[in-house]
């Protein structure tokens, strides 16, 4: 739906600020394409026959045709973090889905579906989940993969040693505690049936235990080893059984994918694909160029008036399944009260930035789950937390937030009301928010200063170290609703996801309850009731759900995104228009 430009509010306190970053402007060089002409007899060449040129191949209106079969999709940074139990941003993931298979995926409506196992087993207790692999599928090496793969892989998830982020999807496997705790040498849950079945047994029946099996396939005999450090030295080098394979990964511009014509399933039409670090502030200008065929801006007007400028891509917009939103430190005694958190939330006008700064493309969040989900409760049972100054006001007093000096900043047991805020620099609108937020902070007697860096930096001292005292960040929410992974109490360890530290004994309880149950509806209602807990408690302020927009250049085919389905699910679909 192509969009009017209105007339914006402008944020008069903004920080002017651009952010200037370096990348390749080459375009791939264009294919000529050669006609040959037929000899007569006695051989007079002969004047070829006037051809129509096809629009559609035309490169001088639409240069990506002259890329010729490959896909190029623009992404902002690559850690090279390419191994599917270790990936933790969404750009290496897309690395990993394409290159590894899991026991299952998902539809485009997130149902769970078959991958690598054709089919499985759910016994009567819920306890045992057993795979039946395909046959005749092998790793891009050739060799075969096999059920002890499989096992190689989940129980490299349980290693002791193990630093990622999956360690929740086999916590709950029997025998890992004693594994992790160096009492046993092997799971006691994890069984190698035959060579093409396995089972998982787990400690208590968990509904959306099925998704805990996506993560792709590790080739135990590439993998193997002897110290976790020499595991993840490996991360960079991916070999598994997925529809691609890995060709090269040059640091700081590209990773390089073929297709692999020993897939299993269905393959790719795609020679290969090229996914290509381009800075956010020249991405949209070169689709608009047509340098790359898929790109996903930050959405605003001006993304989507620059994509769709030269014609010779498309626009395709959804509600994304996630929220951005500012952590606070629930263990700092200044942040340990909701009032003082709800006081934050009553004292910036989320309303007017998300205007600003999105332009139609985000409405407010004040809840962790996303309205693309089956569990989103109803808005009317939400506060909104409008904008309301003599409201944060008497929150504060009402804490015991006074400011007893007159220095215009509050204070309790002799502490300021003074924060920091760790915000990451790479894109506009954290430096956007920080600078609202100082202004309008102002105003209830709260001093706010900022600690700007890059996002991984931020990443690392909130997660790894837990060192802050407010940080803003994006959860790309998985597709069943449980947020135990993210607010549980045994999730706030170090690299845990709950880095604010919010423990509640009924939200755990709700937690608990809702992977046991197996009626949607009555999971539903639970986790409505956690939206309306979290919605009251806020460990997050929350800020926006921000609509995906991702240009698609004509010449590509077949290809329909969703909150569910990205474009790595729709290779085995696409294809693409190019010229020899």
């Amino acid at each position: 739906m192509k969009k009017s430009l209105v007339l914006l509010l402008v944020f008069v306190m903004f920080l002017s600020i651009a952010l200037i970053g370096c990348g390749s402007n080459d375009k791939s060089d264009s294919t000529d394409i050669q006609i040959p002409t037929e000899t007569s007899a006695n051989n007079t060449p002969t004047e070829p026959e006037p051809t129509e040129k096809d629009p559609a191949l035309d490169v001088d209106k639409n240069p990506a045709l002259a890329r010729g079969n490959v896909l190029t999709v623009a992404t902002t940074t690559l850690d090279g973090k390419f191994n599917t139990i270790m990936s933790s941003s969404m750009y290496d993931n897309w690395i990993t889905s394409l290159v590894f298979d899991g026991l299952v995926t998902n539809d485009a409506k997130g149902n769970v579906i078959p991958s690598s196992a054709k089919k499985w087993d759910i016994s009567e207790d819920k306890l045992t989940y057993t795979f039946y692999l395909n046959e005749g599928m092998t790793f891009h090496d050739g060799t075969p993969v096999t059920a002890e793969d499989v096992a190689f892989t989940y129980t490299a998830i349980a290693d002791p040693d193990y630093d990622g982020s999956r360690g929740s999807s086999v916590a709950d496997i029997v025998g890992v505690k004693a594994y992790r705790a160096g009492e046993v040498d092997t799971i006691e849950g994890i069984k190698v049936i035959d060579p093409l079945t396995i089972s998982f047994t787990i400690e208590k029946p968990n509904v959306q235990k099925i998704r805990a099996f996506v993560y792709g396939i590790l080739p135990k005999h590439i993998y193997e080893y002897d110290n976790w450090d020499a595991f993840k030295a490996t991360m960079n080098r991916p070999v598994g059984s997925g529809i691609m394979k890995f060709e090269e990964f040059k640091v700081g511009e590209y990773v390089k994918l073929s297709r692999n014509e020993t897939y299993f399933g269905k393959k790719t039409k795609l020679d290969g694909v090229i996914v290509k670090i381009q800075p956010t502030e020249t991405a949209t200008a070169a689709f608009a160029a047509g340098d790359i065929d898929l790109v996903n801006p930050p959405p605003s007007i001006e993304s989507y008036e620059i994509m769709t400028s030269t014609d010779i891509g498309t626009v395709q917009e959804f509600v994304g399944n996630g929220y951005n939103y500012i952590g606070l430190n629930l263990r700092n005694p200044k942040l340990s009260d909701k009032r003082v958190r709800q006081a934050l939330a009553y004292g910036l006008n989320r309303k007017l930035f998300i205007e600003n700064q999105w332009e139609g493309f985000a409405s407010i969040c004040n809840t962790p789950i996303s309205p693309v989900s089956w569990a989103y409760p109803a808005s009317s049972s939400l506060n909104d937390y409008d904008y309301d100054v003599a409201k944060a006001n008497a929150l504060l007093d009402e804490a015991g937030w006074i400011d007893t000096d007159g220095d215009g900043i509050r204070d309790k047991d002799g502490i300021k009301l003074s924060l920091k805020w760790t915000a990451y620099n790479d894109i506009d609108w954290p430096i956007n928010l920080v600078s609202l937020a100082k202004e309008q902070w102002k105003a209830i007697g709260v001093s706010l200063e900022s600690e700007l860096m890059e996002f991984n930096a931020v990443k690392d001292k909130v997660f790894d170290k837990q060192d802050f005292e407010m940080y803003n960040m994006a959860w790309d929410l998985s597709i069943d609703p449980d947020p135990t992974p993210i607010f549980g109490s045994d999730a706030d360890v170090f690299g845990g996801y709950n880095a604010v530290g919010f423990h509640n004994e009924r939200a755990d309880e709700i937690f608990a309850l809702g992977t046991q149950e197996y009626d949607q509806s009555k999971r539903a209602k639970l986790y409505q009731e956690w939206a309306i807990l979290a919605n009251e408690e806020l460990p997050y302020i929350f800020n926006a759900y921000r609509d995906e927009i991702w240009g698609v250049n004509n010449r590509v085919k077949n290809i329909e995104l969703g909150p569910y389905y990205d474009w790595t699910y729709a290779v085995k679909d696409i294809e693409l228009d190019y010229v020899q």
